[in-house]
């Protein structure tokens, strides 16, 4: 694992070059926690709160890492105010429970609507990354005051994404409760979470239908299953989709490493039709 990051980080030593970059903008991240008694933030805040765009990135499992610091300097050095939701109240909680699923994304929605309660701009984007994709792809339909949203290896129905996942701490989960509630089939586990579970895309809004949408699908994931990505494609009809022969692991690598310009002039061409229209 240790020569696939000095991979990625000689790699990315010479693309830097190609970023563009905005010498007149302060990029250093600034820490702040925000929310009530009950309910707290933790954001990393990229360039003040002056531009006219913002980008709200919401992480993977494991929180805040290289890569999402990587994707805030660029689009901070390409004008935009940035916000990584690093984390907050209740994001991590254990239990096998199947209710586990609808305090944990609701809380998500919570912490994204608090930070949009922060910003000042007139345009708003999203981009979330494996589990952060599930929590963007729930706030396209979700919140008001979001323009565009663009996902990496993410899927939906969410309750299929849990249940079928290859990630260790998925797998582990599925087996607990096949045990503890009896389930004799996958199907059957997919249903008793769906039951507990309202936080599904396609059973909230069609908020989503008034955005800006894309996705990068990793097409031999098992993580956030492929057939799951497809789902949201279809579901979506996304203006924007880019495709790796990858499994999750490496669709998230090789989207920073060779398409994050995509994902910017994504948003880039959002911006500029919105703005245009208000």
């Amino acid at each position: 694992m240790n020569i696939i990051w000095i991979l990625i980080l000689t790699l990315n030593f010479f693309s830097i070059s190609c970023i563009s970059t905005s010498e007149s903008r302060n990029c250093e991240p600034e820490s702040t926690q925000f929310g009530s008694a009950e309910f707290q933030v933790q954001i990393s805040r990229y360039g003040g709160q002056s531009s006219q765009k913002s980008l709200i990135i919401v992480p993977p499992t494991g929180r805040t890492n290289y890569i999402d610091k990587s994707y805030a300097e660029e689009f901070c050095s390409a004008g935009y105010d940035v916000y990584i939701l690093d984390s907050w109240t209740g994001d991590v909680e254990t239990t096998i429970e199947l209710e586990i699923h609808q305090r944990f994304y609701g809380k998500a929605q919570t912490a994204i609507t608090l930070v949009l309660d922060q910003i000042k701009s007139s345009y708003t984007g999203l981009l979330g990354t494996s589990v952060g994709g599930l929590h963007a792809s729930i706030a396209a339909s979700y919140q008001d005051r979001l323009q565009a949203v663009f996902v990496i290896t993410t899927g939906i129905p969410i309750a299929e994404v849990v249940v079928n996942s290859d990630q260790e701490a998925m797998v582990k989960l599925k087996k607990e409760r096949q045990k503890r509630y009896g389930f004799s089939t996958t199907q059957e586990n997919i249903l008793a979470l769906g039951k507990a579970f309202t936080w599904e895309p396609q059973q909230l809004s069609e908020k989503y239908k008034e955005k800006d949408l894309g996705m990068s699908i990793a097409l031999n994931d098992g993580t956030v299953p492929t057939e799951n990505q497809i789902k949201l494609q279809d579901y979506w009809k996304p203006k924007k989709v880019i495709t790796f022969s990858s499994n999750h692991f490496w669709g998230i690598i090789k989207t920073w490493l060779f398409s994050r310009d995509e994902v910017l002039e994504f948003f880039e061409e959002s911006v500029k039709s919105r703005l245009q229209q208000s």
